[in-house]
């Protein structure tokens, strides 16, 4: 079966991804951007601190992981596998009928996991994170 290259770029683009976490993760200074949504607001958005628990991951540190982000692990075993998938072994992603409904339920719960990080944070009366 014949890989396409549109989707040979796409796990390109993945392991692209995880190797530049990865040499962040060694203590490679690189420039970040930061979040432009608590720049303006001053309020974390759904995806804040979601780099640095992927770092965590790439550390080895899924405690500190965990508490920075809950999709910080998921993410960082998502494009590792997305990356070797279609980069390495050259396997076409395929995307079926449940995609859509999957894609929505994972951003559901990321807004939901916000939401859920907002009220403790508020309720504690504590600032936001740095």
């Amino acid at each position: 079966m014949k890989i396409r290259w549109r989707q040979r770029r796409l796990g390109l683009g993945s392991l692209a991804v995880l190797l530049v976490l990865t040499l962040r993760a060694r203590g490679v200074p690189l420039l970040l951007p930061g979040c432009p949504w608590r720049a303006l607001t001053g309020v974390p958005c759904p995806t804040c601190f979601l780099t640095r628990s992927a770092l965590a991951t790439l550390k080895g540190d899924l405690g500190e992981a965990l508490e920075l982000h809950l999709f910080g692990p998921p993410l960082v075993t998502g494009l590792a596998w997305l990356g070797w998938r279609q980069a390495v072994w050259g396997r076409p992603l395929r995307f079926g009928p449940n995609a859509r409904r999957l894609a929505w339920l994972v951003g559901a719960a990321m807004v939901l996991y916000w939401a859920l990080r907002l009220l403790r944070w508020g309720l504690a009366g504590q600032p936001w994170p740095a």
